[in-house]
């Protein structure tokens, strides 16, 4: 029972993180075409973002799900050998993970692979949909007080 909700709770945190960043990316995509002086309605905003979660869906969730697993697993190193709020150690794992996985594949391929990620607001904003996801695996995974 334990290691399902384990790995419930690590979807969740997955397809939250997935669906925000979606999200965010498709919305900061079409400021940039809006502030070519070009009209985006709302239908138009919410086609883009459909089509951009299930376009995207398949290469960002292996993304997000490898750099979670990755950050999780080091901070729940942290939280064993560091001691500290384990909480914490969750957030700021989930904060780093997508950041740290698109700088690491701009570095190593030479590719940004979301346009959204080229500014810092960007980048910011990844970082907290990582953030909400290791809040989401944290929250799922605590004991349950008796």
């Amino acid at each position: 029972m334990k290691r399902t909700r384990l790995i419930l709770a690590f979807i969740f945190a997955v397809l939250i993180s997935l669906l925000l960043t979606s999200i965010i990316g498709t919305q900061l995509v079409l400021a940039d075409i809006m502030s070519f002086g070009l009209d985006v309605s709302f239908t138009d905003r919410v086609s883009a973002t459909t089509h951009d979660i299930v376009g995207l869906a398949p290469v960002l969730s292996i993304l997000i799900t490898t750099t979670l697993f990755i950050a999780f697993l080091v901070a729940a190193g942290c939280n064993r050998y560091l001691a500290g709020n384990r909480t914490y150690w969750y957030l700021a794992a989930g904060f780093v993970s997508l950041p740290a996985s698109l700088i690491l594949i701009k570095l190593f391929m030479g590719a940004t692979l979301f346009a959204a990620a080229r500014s810092g607001t960007g980048m910011l904003l990844f970082a907290l949909c990582g953030l909400v996801g290791g809040g989401v695996f944290a929250r799922l995974t605590q004991k349950k007080a008796v």
